[in-house]
């Protein structure tokens, strides 16, 4: 028995010294956990800043394929600086609803919003990814989320509009479009909208007189045009 035990405790013993010496490495191989010789040149570091550039670039000349896969190399390299995570989510979210890829064109605005709480356009580009949709009533809460932080901007209000009047809510859509008319008088297609909402709603002469000044700035605003011929019948 006592023989035994020793042969196995030399047995573990030889294991041990086996693990712990590294084995002789062949000729012209340096040893295990020798560190390996420099070339002289150092890694090359990742440069963001650069291929951001080009993925903007891709994006202004429509190349949205291009931008997507630059933007998503550019978040997943780790070296985005923190100020720049929400216009690059914002900007790689652009693309995706350029390409009508809705769904990621979402993610992308919501991670941008949740990086930067304040980004009005964020929220209003998520609104009108949300129209794309046919998602109205999420359309509507995120352009008012940008319209609380920017309270002068005609298109925040004319997008929330769009979508109340597709939710039948025309006291909201009313309201919301002589908003952006006041912001932007002269936008033809605006006041044409304004007036289809009016004539929608049975205000008649508001209507009248809101498809007359929309073709005095357009005479060939077409739901100004059709809805005038339509009423003075």
């Amino acid at each position: 028995m006592k023989r035994l035990v020793i042969g196995i405790v030399c047995a573990a013993l030889a294991a041990s010294v086996a693990l712990a010496e590294p084995a002789t490495p062949p000729a012209g191989q340096p040893a295990a956990g020798t560190p390996p010789v420099s070339s002289g040149n150092p890694p090359v570091r990742y440069n963001w800043k650069a291929n951001h550039d080009k993925a903007l670039a891709a994006l202004k000349a429509r190349d949205y394929k291009t931008a997507i896969i630059i933007f998503t190399e550019v978040i997943n390299s780790g070296r985005l600086p923190k100020t720049w995570v929400a216009p690059t989510y914002y900007m790689r979210g652009k693309a995706y609803r350029s390409s009508r890829q809705y769904k990621l064109a979402v993610e992308d605005y919501n991670a941008a919003v949740a990086a930067d709480p304040k980004m009005d356009v964020a929220y209003y580009e998520l609104g009108a990814t949300y129209q794309a949709l046919n998602q109205h009533s999420d359309a509507a809460q995120a352009f008012g989320k940008a319209i609380a932080l920017k309270n002068n901007n005609a298109d925040y209000y004319y997008g929330r509009c769009v979508s109340y009047s597709w939710l039948g809510n025309f006291k909201s859509a009313i309201s919301d479009c002589e908003a952006a008319t006041r912001l932007r008088p002269r936008d033809a297609d605006m006041l044409g909208v304004l007036g289809r909402l009016y004539e929608d709603s049975g205000q008649k002469q508001r209507a009248i007189d809101t498809y007359k000044l929309a073709l005095s700035i357009n005479p060939n605003q077409p739901e100004a045009r059709d809805g005038l011929k339509a009423l003075q019948k």
